[in-house]
């Protein structure tokens, strides 16, 4: 609450000093209309009284004489007047008088009865001069009537217009010192004033100092934290901002751009000499975000690529894979055209353990019928050592005719070429060669090297089965064989066992012939 009143005491004090003139101000202003009211009001009674004597009477008597001398309606005229002025004059007066609170409204009567006595008696005048009983009309001219209205009027009008000249002075008094307290009030509101008024202007220029720099401070901290341009511009409020929304909104396009999907978005304005003025602002992390989220874009672009790509050639194996010469030709069709490349061959180990040998089992972009017996040892060459190492080589920028010598390739020309030993577990099973002339990514590599682990797994499945068929074969042949000479030996131990009999039944027909022999004997 301290600090309210300190800080907004200049105001509150205006404030005060404002609220307290007004109040004085609207009361000397209600005084003066109540006194200049007043003043017409007592002008308006002593105006009125007068009329009972000025339009009344003298209209009274002005009539009736002019009518009697001349007999014409028309001089009537002022008679008529005042017999209907007469009760809007002592109707006002009474009205005025109540509001003022006169004490003698009894006097206001009995003049009021007077004078309609008076206006009575004129009118019997009048109708005596208009059948010329002129006699008659000068003996009541004769009786003097206005005098008695006079002595009611002078009872009544003295006190009256003393009470009225009372009243108006007043008037005039409490008008003057209204004028007088309103003339002192806007002294001491001036004098009061000054000082005051100095130190809102103090207080004003000191706010205006703060404020602005408040906005220097504003300008200042959107070069730091937002966007610098590089150059000193407008330091005018306006200016300021205009430039700190200006760099809002762009900062909300730029990101809206973003959320879209739009990474070629640019900050207007940063250009290479403004740089790197902005490295830490909201407009240079924004560049930075956006080079980042560009990356990861790439990332996924690429993780896609392999796994689709990955999807598509383990696939294109298991529909394959029960043909070797098929599966390598399907293969390495699809690796060249998937990759953009040119050329490509693949060679499978072949051979038995001591004597093993690559040979070519397919290629693509190549003259099949030059290349259909290729055969490459082991060790030799770019691919033989590759795969006596078990790890991938990768050249580029390869001179002209370079690959015709050292590679498999024959007389390709592409510049860049990659050697991938195709391996199963820790085994290498094949070597894939591919040709392109464009170079070839580290993404493509691993790709090269996943897609690698299905084929060979394939073609050591397929190899194994082709033994396993081999080895059935040979075991099947064995065991015919075993057939056969077990069939000879029985048919042999057969005739063995016939001639054993035939020897028995021999032996014993030659006993018989010697036991006969003997008992002949």
């Amino acid at each position: 609450m301290r600090k309210f009143f300190t800080d907004n005491g200049v105001v509150i004090i205006i404030g005060l000093a404002l609220a307290a003139s007004t109040i004085f101000a609207i009361r000397n202003h209600y005084i003066i209309q109540q006194n200049t009211a007043l003043q017409k009001q007592t002008e308006l009674v002593t105006q009125r009284t007068q009329q009972i004597l000025s339009n009344i009477m003298h209209g009274l008597d002005l009539g009736v004489r002019g009518f009697a001398l001349v007999k014409e309606e028309s001089l009537l005229r002022p008679y008529n007047e005042a017999t209907v002025s007469n009760a809007g004059i002592f109707h006002q007066l009474d009205s005025l008088l109540k509001k003022q609170a006169y004490d003698d409204l009894g006097a206001l009567n009995d003049l009021k009865k007077e004078v309609d006595s008076y206006i009575a008696f004129s009118k019997q005048m009048v109708e005596h001069a208009r059948v010329d009983s002129m006699t008659t009309f000068v003996d009541m001219l004769k009786q003097d009537k206005g005098y008695d209205v006079w002595k009611k009027y002078d009872a009544f009008s003295r006190p009256l217009l003393a009470f009225e000249n009372e009243l108006n002075q007043k008037a005039i008094a409490d008008y003057n010192a209204a004028m007088r307290n309103n003339l002192v009030l806007q002294l001491t509101i001036v004098l009061l004033a000054l000082p005051i008024l100095v130190l809102f202007v103090k207080r004003v220029r000191k706010e205006r100092e703060a404020r602005h720099k408040l906005l220097m401070e504003v300008e200042e901290n959107d070069r730091k934290y937002v966007f610098n341009t590089g150059e000193r511009t407008d330091t005018s409020a306006e200016a300021i901002n205009d430039s700190s929304i200006r760099n809002v909104r762009m900062a909300s396009d730029f990101i809206k751009n973003m959320t879209k999907g739009n990474y070629e978005v640019n900050w207007d304005g940063l250009t290479e000499s403004n740089a790197s003025l902005n490295t830490d602002t909201l407009a240079g992390n924004l560049l930075q975000m956006r080079e980042q989220l560009k990356k990861l874009k790439v990332e996924d672009e690429k993780r896609n690529w392999m796994n689709e790509g990955l999807a598509t050639f383990s696939e294109m194996v298991r529909n394959h894979q029960h043909d070797n010469t098929l599966l390598a030709e399907k293969c390495v069709s699809y690796l060249v055209k998937y990759l953009n490349a040119q050329q490509g061959s693949l060679f499978v180990i072949e051979g038995e353990e001591g004597d093993t040998y690559l040979e070519l089992k397919a290629c693509f972009a190549f003259d099949k019928k030059k290349w259909i017996e290729k055969r490459i040892d082991i060790g030799n060459g770019l691919v033989g050592q590759a795969f006596l190492e078990g790890d991938t080589i990768q050249l580029k920028e390869i001179p002209q005719g370079y690959t015709s010598i050292t590679s498999g390739l024959g007389d390709a020309t592409p510049r860049h070429l990659v050697i991938v030993p195709l391996k199963y577990d820790v085994t290498t099973v094949a070597i894939l060669e591919l040709a392109s002339f464009r170079d070839f990514e580290e993404h493509h590599i691993l790709f090269l090297k996943k897609a690698g682990e299905f084929l060979a797994s394939a073609i050591l499945s397929s190899q194994n089965t082709s033994k396993m068929k081999h080895l059935l074969e040979q075991a099947k042949i064995t065991e015919e064989q075993m057939r056969q000479r077990e069939e000879e030996m029985r048919q042999n131990m057969e005739e063995l066992q016939a001639t054993q009999e035939e020897l028995v039944r021999k032996e014993r027909e030659m006993q018989k012939r010697m036991v006969g022999e003997l008992s002949n004997n």
